[in-house]
């Protein structure tokens, strides 16, 4: 029977590390995190290190580039999402001076509603990828074995 793994959680320092975390959520969407995991290294490589000022700017070009190498996943959904997403979070820095300033506005609501308004606002986002990236940001959520109950009974 496989493990389940639970990601490490940490406090990003920084930005770009709020935009990895994201981005790793989106990444995870469909595989086992330790696929994701064991790519990660490249991925990042591929990526500029998730600085999201670089993804926000690639043009298609660019995009197709890291969609021809072996050392990520591949999937152009997924890539193109990472790119709007960064728009949307430098939109978001604009707005709010930081990310956690930005969920600060909304950290008082129920978890269920914060979950919401991060999938609805980025793409390939979706209510397990919120949890993964809440919870491994340090924000509070529900304990996961109680959201894998939920997704289990879905």
């Amino acid at each position: 029977m496989q493990q389940k793994v639970i990601p490490l959680r940490k406090k990003p320092t920084d930005e770009k590390e709020y935009f990895e975390i994201l981005s790793k959520a989106v990444f995870n969407a469909g595989f086992s995190y330790q696929v994701v995991r064991r790519k990660w290294d490249d991925i990042k490589e591929a990526f500029h290190n998730f600085d999201p000022t670089i993804i926000s700017n690639w043009t298609v070009d660019e995009i197709a580039h890291v969609l021809e190498s072996p050392k990520i996943i591949r999937n152009s959904k997924k890539v193109t999402a990472i790119v709007s997403n960064a728009k949307l979070f430098l939109e978001i820095l604009e707005k709010h001076g930081s990310f956690e300033n930005y969920l600060k506005s909304f950290r008082e609501k129920p978890f269920e509603e914060r979950q919401k308004i991060l999938s609805k606002q980025f793409k390939w986002l979706g209510p397990t990828g919120a949890y993964f990236f809440l919870w491994s940001v340090g924000e509070d959520t529900p304990p996961h074995t109680q959201i894998l109950k939920k997704t289990i009974k879905k």
